[in-house]
């Protein structure tokens, strides 16, 4: 039997929506693995001294397989993924570039690491991070919009192929942070398109984390958190 203390790891988790679901995981009692890509604060100033929280670096894009042998290596019984990192830049079919980035950062990561996760986890679960807002057509955000539909339907077909012993759902935020772009205005009049008429906050966002992770009887979800935004064109 492991001994070690369960934990999850959780890409691109240094702050907003990562953050946040570190936290609520070491609230739930898991030791955690904070990935980061280039800078680990805020996450480091509040959690430094936390020795439930390992730190640890990479560019995920290189060898994500390297990644996940690392973090198997840790004196930990890793039983949940966390498949958090993202990139979101505008950018349409015109731009091919644009769409391999979106699709090796947002499509291949997850996936490569999940297929790393279920060689090393006899039983535990991943959660996929993706967007409540991938299917009404966008000129701006179109290749992300088809990275984060792509991972929908992957979160279905592994939550099939993994079962019985991991189980794979996803969370798609909707209007939960202001972008860096959005300024507290108009972040705020995103509500008169949402049909419950306002904008979210994170603690949603943890509570249904906290719900896909003690109901295990559910798998193969994508579970819009976003008001019902993803209801309207």
């Amino acid at each position: 039997m492991n001994t070690n203390p369960k934990a999850v790891l959780i890409t691109g988790a240094s702050g907003r929506i990562g953050f946040h679901l570190a936290k609520e995981s070491l609230d739930m009692g898991f030791h955690v693995v904070l990935h980061y890509r280039s800078s680990p604060q805020p996450a480091l100033s509040i959690f430094k001294d936390d020795g439930r929280v390992t730190f640890l670096q990479a560019e995920l894009t290189e060898s994500p397989e390297n990644f996940m042998e690392e973090v198997f290596k840790l004196p930990l019984n890793i039983e949940g993924l966390v498949n958090n990192a993202s990139v979101f830049h505008k950018g349409n079919l015109t731009d091919i570039d644009n769409f391999n980035n979106m699709i090796s950062v947002n499509v291949m990561v997850p996936l490569r690491l999940s297929a790393e996760f279920t060689k090393m986890c006899r039983n535990g679960w991943i959660i996929n991070m993706t967007d409540a807002r991938t299917k009404p057509t966008n000129k701006n955000y179109t290749n992300y919009r088809l990275s984060k539909m792509i991972l929908d339907k992957i979160t279905e077909q592994l939550a099939f192929l993994y079962a019985p012993a991991i189980r794979v759902n996803a969370i798609a935020p909707g209007a939960i942070l202001a972008g860096e772009n959005d300024g507290v205005d108009g972040f705020a009049k995103l509500a008169k398109n949402i049909p419950l008429g306002k904008t979210g906050d994170v603690s949603y966002i943890r509570q249904t984390y906290r719900f896909l992770i003690e109901n295990n009887y559910i798998t193969g979800c994508v579970i819009p958190v976003d008001g019902g935004w993803h209801l309207c064109g």
